[in-house]
């Protein structure tokens, strides 16, 4: 008994498993190929290996974005899980005086949430920075730019509360390191008006 295809669609459907064949079968071929001796390690390769899994990640998440319905266990993943009750291992980025202090802090924050690769970080912050960027900050001796340090603490699954908090540790560190001081997010110092004397008499 043969089957009729099904209205509506049905092309790009058919399009769609072929390209879906097609690819499995030229993964399938790859990953044969990578067996051979010397391959995996060849600059080339591993070149163009890095590329095809910042490509995946990306596509993967840009799919969890505008599909928050699906891939409910990956979405989930990237979030933290607090502590005990009784318990607060959080690391505080507000006890940090320093660059160093604060770059530390980002560390023990990274480790806190569960250490995630930096990959999967930048695939979390929505690839605003790069996760090359992002291990080169951590690893540097100079103060992170703001947008870094959100895009980590994004990338670890942290929220609001978060991101407030270490943009007000990393506001006070590059305040003291540059000498500019903050008036405040919302208000300006107000006018001191000038006194006049008044003759006597």
């Amino acid at each position: 008994m043969s089957r009729r295809p099904a209205s509506g669609g049905s092309g790009n459907q058919a399009d769609t498993e072929a390209e879906a064949t097609a690819t499995a079968t030229a993964i399938a071929g790859l990953r044969w190929r990578l067996r051979r001796q010397g391959t995996l390690e060849h600059p080339a390769v591993l070149r163009e290996l890095r590329k095809l899994e910042e490509q995946v990640t990306a596509q993967l998440a840009d799919q969890i974005g505008r599909n928050p319905g699906r891939h409910r266990h990956s979405a989930r993943s990237g979030q933290q899980i607090s502590d005990a009750s009784g318990y607060d291992l959080k690391p505080d980025p507000l006890t940090a005086a320093t660059t160093a202090q604060f770059i530390k802090t980002l560390w023990q924050y990274k480790v806190w949430s569960g250490d995630p690769s930096w990959r999967k970080m930048a695939a979390q912050a929505g690839q605003t920075v790069v996760h090359s960027t992002m291990h080169a900050a951590m690893h540097g001796d100079t103060l992170p730019k703001l947008d870094v340090v959100k895009a980590v603490i994004t990338g670890c699954g942290g929220g609001e509360d978060d991101l407030r908090t270490f943009a007000t540790a990393w506001r006070r560190i590059e305040s003291g390191r540059t000498g500019t001081a903050w008036a405040g997010a919302d208000f300006l110092p107000a006018p001191v008006p000038t006194l006049q004397l008044v003759p006597s008499g």
